[in-house]
């Protein structure tokens, strides 16, 4: 691979605190960011939710979908 290659982004794995959000809505937002991919290993630790995706997912996003 040369210098210009550019190499694939390494998958980022992520956390949320679980505060007002759902597991299911978690997984329809990315989902919709993500087209086309479907496991993104969320699960339960620690009171977070912790998530790998492609590109880190902006706060603002997440806290779109928390249920206030």
């Amino acid at each position: 691979m040369t210098d210009k290659q550019a190499k694939p982004a390494e998958p980022v794995t992520q956390n949320a605190t679980t505060r007002y959000l759902k597991k299911e809505s978690l997984q329809k937002l990315l989902e919709r960011l993500f087209p086309g991919q479907t496991d993104f290993k969320i699960r339960l630790k620690e009171d977070q939710w912790s998530f790998t995706a492609p590109t880190v997912v902006k706060e603002e996003y997440i806290d779109g979908i928390r249920d206030d």
